[in-house]
């Protein structure tokens, strides 16, 4: 399986947007882009189009969805081995699931869909659980958490590994476990006899013997040189790295740049002091020429306001005495209106009274003949009310006979999946037989056997008449095992169709598309019940009755009500103008007094402000005189503060950044100092291991310890090798677990020859051994030093992990099942030089396998190459 295009709608930051993911290559894809970008929002999407159901509802669902709600969907196109198809599924709201391929023709959808998936996975063996996806901060190989999910995803992992590497080192467990384990045995005896004693250990003058000897003599003399070639081996390698240091110290073109830097600085720094200085004193002087403006400009105001009180208060008090004299004339007149208004507006409200008291009973018995009609209303609503919760309790009693659920149902398919599974691989292990009989037929167990391709599972006999009887055993125990799988997936089936009471999974569907009917009609039932009796039935009785009772408590005959209710409009229409104008009059009045005493008031205060005003202003001519001489200064201090702001604006727009400056200068300075530091340092370590190297390499000693080494290698590997077969064969007579054990090196070669060549990039002559229980690596040994994977380094142990996947992922493709590599944000613990050496060993598991990266680190990836991916986003 390759991925071609990942689209996502409606997820997380993409609310109300569709987000493509395409131009997806064969071999490294990139997609880099800075952090909140959306990059784990497509890994978290892929992982659920392939791994969670379209019905789910559970967290890593509800994460997918964004703050504004709405539906989740995720699409992705593949490319198998049958051609090209399109995956897609949307969440929560309506869910689906649906495959297309390439013509745009559905080929399953729902349920079916999500069997086509989970064929196309392999049984979820190709996503994070199986090793080839990293999430953004997973830095191992399995979840750390206790979670019931994550012991859920180790546990997935594990029979991912394991059935991995059976498919691919299958033989080994027939070889210990079949049938031809008794020859095995009686080989054994001899070869045991010239290896070993009869106490398991080496034969005196045999060949384990002298391989154990001679690989002791030489991993002696090994270790006595070891450590001072190891010495050797580290010296050359910080030799080199401390002379990559001088070259770049010493360059001439970096030394240039940084002193040309610093002498920028202090020049630049020196600038802005002068022009910060010019700035200050150009402000200065533009404070000076405001401070005089402004007080001109208070004097100027102060003489004007003076002559301005002055003629206020002349002209105050002319107005005041002729609103005096006006307010006592209007006073006396509104007091006569305000008496005839009070007279008039009580005689409209006394025939108003007498209307309205007609009208009350009149609309009373009008009342009756409406509360008539409402209560033959409710009584119709009560009887239809009535009805519907009658056939809504006998749609209920219906539902309630059905004992299918969503839950069963699932179960079921799940059951019917493993089932159909379950006979597959019985199939796939099975021996067939084809019987073509010349007369009668062959019979089994009575009955007559088939004449087409039959599987058998286990010993089985034949009755052929006029022949004889035929013995067929497929002698494997797998055989037994996959008929004992076949029968347990069938009970398990049959035990789920009893618990819904039904005989086939087809009848289990049509029950629970009735259901569902049944549902939507009791839902049905219930809105149309709360449309005729919103508030219940008894709210409805009590309606009826509170109807009814109005009904008879309303008086039998009254007036017109209409013409009444005219008359009285009438009436309280005049009553209210008369009121109204009753108390505008009477307000009127009492304004007019309040005004009066309000102009005598104002007449009194307009006569003393004059003369306080005359006395404030002294010799008005004087006053006339001194505003015209102080206005005329004001146009030469206008155009000085002009002047004065114009420099201060041009010195600040120019203005360099001071404290820019000299920070600046400063890292200039800074730079400089420990160049000058760091080249004495380098110089003096390259002089001591320049010393240290000569003394070493003089001895010979790397040659001397290459060749005692791979002596004793070959001695070591040929007395294992008979150490290994003297266990095997002695313990595989007491029980065939052990044999196995014996034979794990074999079953983990397949994945130890991937991960070598990749291991060898990052850590030349590096070994890693893999766990007998977990499946996976548990040590790594560099220079003879084997250390657990637990007390590496977070980088190393990144390192390892992504190096693993590459190489379950060349096994997956090795076995049929080529899945693609997903890295989100991986790498984040790497040196430089580390992550060089991982993007060779990228591209070396690239040339026949797909690897899609997903990084925020734009700088250190561009190194990486690869095909770059683009995202696309346009509205929904």
């Amino acid at each position: 399986m390759k991925l071609r295009v990942i689209e996502v709608t409606n997820v997380r930051r993409f609310a109300g947007q569709r987000a493509r993911l395409g131009q997806i290559g064969d071999g490294i894809t990139v997609l880099s882009q800075p952090n909140e970008f959306g990059k784990s929002t497509f890994f978290d999407a892929l992982h659920a189009l392939f791994f969670e159901r379209h019905n789910s509802r559970n967290a890593a669902i509800k994460a997918l969805q964004p703050h504004a709600g709405g539906a989740p969907e995720v699409a992705a196109e593949v490319e198998l081995a049958e051609g090209r198809f399109r995956i897609a599924k949307r969440w929560l709201n309506r869910p689906q699931a649906q495959v297309h391929d390439t013509n745009g023709r559905l080929i399953a959808q729902a349920d079916e869909a999500e069997a086509w998936i989970d064929r196309l996975m392999g049984g979820g063996l190709a996503g994070p659980s199986g090793l080839l996806w990293v999430r953004q901060g997973l830095m191992g190989l399995e979840p750390d958490g206790s979670s019931a999910d994550d012991k859920r995803e180790r546990e997935r992992g594990l029979n991912a590994r394991r059935d991995l590497l059976s498919s691919v080192a299958g033989e080994i467990d027939m070889m210990t476990g079949g049938r031809r384990m008794d020859g095995v045995i009686d080989r054994v005896t001899e070869a045991l006899s010239r290896l070993a004693t009869a106490t398991g250990r080496p034969k005196a003058g045999g060949e384990w013997a002298r391989a154990v000897e001679e690989a002791a003599t030489l991993a002696t003399e090994e270790a006595e040189l070891r450590p001072r070639a190891e010495r050797l081996s580290d010296d050359l390698i910080r030799r080199a790295e401390v002379q990559r240091h001088l070259a770049r110290l010493t360059d001439p073109a970096d030394t240039a740049a940084r002193a040309q830097t610093l002498a920028e600085a202090e020049a630049a720094h020196q600038a802005a002091q002068a022009h910060q200085a010019e700035v200050a004193q150009a402000e200065t002087a533009l404070r000076l020429a405001t401070l005089d403006a402004e007080h001109l400009q208070r004097d100027v105001l102060a003489a004007e306001s003076r002559a301005a009180r002055l003629e206020e208060a002349r002209s105050a008090v002319a107005k005041a005495e002729e609103a005096a004299k006006k307010a006592r004339a209007r006073a006396t007149e509104l007091t006569a209106r305000d008496s005839a208004a009070a007279v008039n507006a009580e005689d409209q409200g006394t025939k108003a009274r007498d209307l309205r008291n007609r009208l009350h009973q009149a609309t009373r018995a009008q009342a009756a003949q409406a509360a008539q009609i409402k209560a033959n209303d409710f009584q119709r609503r009560l009887d239809r009310a009535t009805e519907l919760w009658a056939m809504l309790n006998k749609t209920e009693a219906a539902r309630a006979r059905i004992r299918v659920t969503s839950k069963l149902l699932d179960a079921a398919d799940k059951a019917q999946s493993a089932l159909d599974l379950a006979r597959a691989r019985a199939e796939a292990q099975a021996v067939t037989i084809e019987v073509h009989p010349d007369g009668s037929p062959a019979l089994h167990d009575g009955q007559p056997f088939g004449t087409g391709p039959t599987p058998i599972l286990v010993p089985t006999e034949l009755a052929l008449p006029g022949f004889g009887r035929l013995h067929i055993d497929p002698g494997s125990a797998r055989g037994t095992d996959s008929a004992a799988e076949v029968a347990r997936a069938d009970q398990a089936l049959a035990r789920l169709l009893a618990e819904a009471q039904v005989d086939t999974l087809a009848a289990a569907r049509t029950q629970w598309a009735e259901a569902q009917q049944l549902e939507a009609d009791v839902k049905q039932g219930l809105a149309l019940c709360a449309e005729v009796a919103p508030d219940g039935v008894e709210a409805l009785r009590a309606a009826l009755a509170r109807a009814q009772a109005e009904v008879a408590d309303a008086p039998r005959e009254a007036e017109d009500v209409a013409a009444l209710t005219k008359a009285l409009t009438a009436a309280e229409t005049d009553e209210a103008a008369a009121r109204a104008a009753a108390k505008a009059a009477h307000e009127l009045a009492v304004t007019a007094g309040e005004a009066r005493a309000a102009a005598e008031a104002n007449r009194s205060s307009a006569t003393r402000q004059l003369e306080s005003a005359l006395s404030e202003a002294g010799d008005p001519e004087a006053l006339v005189a001194l505003i015209a001489d102080l206005k005329a200064r004001q146009p030469t201090l206008a155009n000085i503060c002009l002047g004065a702001q114009e420099a201060c604006d041009r010195l600040r727009a120019t203005a360099p950044d001071l404290a820019t400056t000299e920070a600046r200068l400063t890292r200039a300075k800074g730079a400089v100092e420990q160049a000058a530091r760091d080249l004495a340092k380098n110089r003096e370590d390259l002089a001591s291991l320049n010393a240290t190297i000569t003394a070493l390499a003089e001895e010979g000693i790397e040659e001397r310890l290459s060749t005692l080494a791979g002596a004793r290698a070959e001695s070591e590997a040929r007395a294992a090798r008979y150490e290994a077969e003297v266990r095997a064969l002695i313990r595989l007579r007491r029980a065939l677990d052990e044999a196995r054990t014996l034979a794990r090196d074999a079953y983990f070669g397949p994945v130890l020859r991937e991960l070598q060549p990749l291991l060898a990039i990052l850590y030349p002559g590096a070994l890693l051994t893999i766990d007998d229980t977990s499946l996976l690596p548990a040590t790594l040994t560099r220079k003879g030093q084997a250390e657990s994977l637990e007390i590496l380094s977070g980088g190393t142990r990144e390192q390892v992990a992504i190096l693993t996947r590459l190489a379950f992922a060349r096994l997956f493709a090795a076995s049929g099942r080529p899945v693609p590599v997903i890295l989100d944000d991986a790498l984040v613990h790497s040196d430089d030089d580390r992550i060089e050496a991982m993007f060779d060993a990228l591209h070396r598991s690239a040339r026949d396998q797909q690897i899609l990266v997903l990084t925020c680190r734009q700088r250190a990836f561009a190194a990486l190459g690869g095909t770059r991916a683009e995202v696309t986003v346009d509205p929904t």
